[in-house]
């Protein structure tokens, strides 16, 4: 099965089951994910962007944007899948998204969720590290 990325409408048992798969890293409590992720999904301020392959979702990330910038958070990748190219098409596919809105520049802003292997991984895809974010310029 080929290697999908979309934006999330709304919620399935599967997604629910897999995204709380995905962020359990970030957030123990199962509830938690899951009240977040419903609130996550009914705010117009957000999108949920996740990859799905063989029907199971593996990685994901959250998008809004202002006028020039499209940030992106919670980038996360299911381990057992790391190391396969599903975060740089997630990156690559958030990027044709921002080109698509015509937007300047996208940003990680970091905390505590952008490890050290999260920034290396996308200055390695080309964002540029600066005092409180890495960005990329479109």
């Amino acid at each position: 099965m080929r290697l999908s990325a979309f934006t999330v409408t709304e919620s399935t048992p599967q997604l629910l089951i897999d995204i709380t798969k995905l962020y359990r890293p970030f957030q123990d409590d199962e509830a938690e994910i899951s009240n977040s992720f419903d609130k996550l999904l009914q705010d117009d301020n957000q999108t949920l962007f996740v990859a799905k392959f063989n029907d199971r979702h593996i990685g994901g990330l959250i998008m809004q944007h202002d006028a020039t910038t499209l940030f992106l958070s919670c980038i996360a990748v299911r381990d057992i899948t790391q190391q396969r190219g599903v975060g740089k098409y997630l990156i690559q596919q958030a990027i044709k998204h921002a080109k698509s809105l015509q937007l300047e520049t996208i940003a990680v802003i970091k905390t505590t969720q952008v490890t050290a292997e999260l920034s290396a991984f996308l200055i390695h895809q080309g964002f540029t590290e600066q005092d409180s974010a890495l960005s990329f310029s479109c």
